[in-house]
């Protein structure tokens, strides 16, 4: 760990430079789970055990120039799973024994040029108007005016990227799904001699540049902005994805208004929309109304353009109460969805779309080491018919053991599988202990049920961390 981590600080910070002050955080999770799986031989089964460890190193260094708002950003992450043994790894595709993974790195410098100029180059975690990407590059924001920000980006695309840090994670940009190809695997072996079955530009470099158009202070509204974005993404010379988008947000008084959308210029098509507004009636009681749409929209070498797709439209309400003095929390919500017909389906099975209706309401109540959860959700129409109750009891002992209960029931119906439908129950029981700031032990027994079968898991978590911060408060 130590080798990779010296390796990857090497090669985001070439030269050298001291911090004026650095936060460092690390933290190292071990779960060890135990999976009940029946056997052949009725009432029999055996227990399939899966130790992991999960290490994060996340550092950030201030005033790499003196007096400056300049520093670097690093957030690494270490998978090893030694549930997995080397015979498994090599008959398996996509599975891996460890894995490094840099989530962020950039450094940056701020306020250059009496505060007109933002610069920032590495791994870039960046926020679009409807969703999130991450590219190796560069991005320059400009003010010429207290107001008004103008950006440009570009780089390299890290392709299917979670800068979440999720297992589907590729931090050389090259996508799981074309792992099999790059190792010299094929899932269906190619049925003609000599055909390109697979795409050779697959892990190629994915070049993007873009910009961004912001705007701040708008008259009469508080904390409000307005932004456009433009970015286009090629491989192997061909455009595989432009986008435009933006977003709108404003407030006045006690109600606020906001507006994102993203529009694929590659396919013509608004592939997201969303707008919601909110009032503040009382310092109790807040209402919301929200109403969106979306359309798959994939880039030009997807697979998933060979099929075909339809908008998906919602509407939806929602009442917040939050008495200030009280204990208690609630909230009532309810919406409609409807679901249009994809070409293929309306002419090959008559399907004609339809409506699916859905309410939901919850509550919590927190009164000193004791906190209570529940919620309840209903859906139906032609997407079939589903209702969730849910219930979550926590009690902290002496300020550092917590004891947590969880219930879970649900009800589905499939009205394509009837096989799908049913009802299935869960239940869950967490003990944790802080054994001092930054370790933690925790026992979880869970158990589930459908169908008459049983399925019964333990795991066991321990995490240790650290966490140095040098910065003057």
């Amino acid at each position: 760990m130590k080798a990779a981590v010296a390796a990857a600080l090497g090669l985001l910070v070439p030269l050298p430079a001291r911090a004026a002050a650095y936060d460092v955080e690390a933290r190292t999770e071990a779960q060890f789970q135990g999976i009940r799986r029946f056997t052949a031989d009725p009432g029999r089964f055996q227990i399939l055990e899966r130790p992991r460890v999960v290490e994060t190193l996340d550092l950030a260094g201030f005033e790499l120039v003196t007096g400056e708002d300049a520093g670097l950003e690093v957030l690494l992450r270490l998978d090893e799973d030694f549930g997995i043994s080397e015979a498994e790894v090599s008959g398996l595709d996509g599975v891996r024994r460890a894995r490094l993974q840099v989530l962020t790195g950039r450094v940056y410098w701020k306020d250059l040029a009496r505060g007109h100029l933002d610069l920032e180059a590495g791994r870039i975690a960046a926020q679009g108007p409807v969703g999130f990407l991450a590219f190796d590059g560069a991005r320059a924001t400009v003010r010429p005016l207290r107001w008004l920000s103008i950006g440009a980006f570009g780089g390299l695309r890290v392709q299917a990227a979670s800068w979440l840090g999720s297992s589907t994670f590729a931090p050389d940009g090259v996508r799981e799904s074309d792992e099999r190809r790059l190792a010299g695997r094929t899932l269906i072996p190619c049925p003609v001699p000599g055909r390109l079955c697979a795409d050779p530009t697959l892990d190629d470099p994915a070049p993007m540049v873009g910009g961004r158009i912001g705007v701040t202070e708008l008259p009469g509204g508080f904390a409000s902005a307005a932004d456009v974005e433009y970015r286009r993404v090629w491989r192997a010379r061909g455009v595989i994805e432009e986008r435009l988008g933006g977003g709108l947000r404003y407030r006045v008084g006690p109600v606020s208004f906001q507006v994102a959308s993203d529009y694929d210029l590659y396919l013509l098509r608004l592939a997201a929309l969303r707008a919601s507004l909110r009032w503040a009636v009382l310092d109790w009681l807040a209402v919301a109304a929200e109403g969106s749409h979306w359309q798959e929209s994939f880039s030009a070498d997807s697979i998933f353009n060979l099929f075909d797709t339809a908008p998906w439209r919602e509407a939806r309400l929602r009442v917040d109460v939050a008495p200030p003095a009280a204990s208690w929390r609630a909230y009532l919500a309810g919406g409609l969805s409807h679901v249009s017909p994809t070409g293929f389906g309306q002419a090959a099975f008559g399907d004609k779309g339809g409506t699916a209706p859905e309410a939901a309401l919850g509550a919590s109540w927190a009164s000193g080491a004791t906190a209570l959860l529940a919620d309840v959700t209903w859906r139906s129409g032609v997407q079939g018919r589903s209702t969730w109750a849910t219930a979550t009891a926590r009690r902290t002992f002496r300020g550092w053991l917590t004891l947590d209960g969880r219930l879970a029931l649900a009800s589905l119906g499939d009205p394509v599988v009837a096989a799908n439908g049913g009802t299935f129950a869960s239940a869950a029981a967490i003990v944790s202990g802080r054994l001092e700031r930054r370790a933690v032990l925790a026992l979880m027994l869970e158990d589930s049920t459908h169908s008459g079968r049983n399925d019964f898991r333990a795991s066991v978590f321990l995490t240790l961390g650290a966490d140095w911060d040098t910065r003057v408060r």
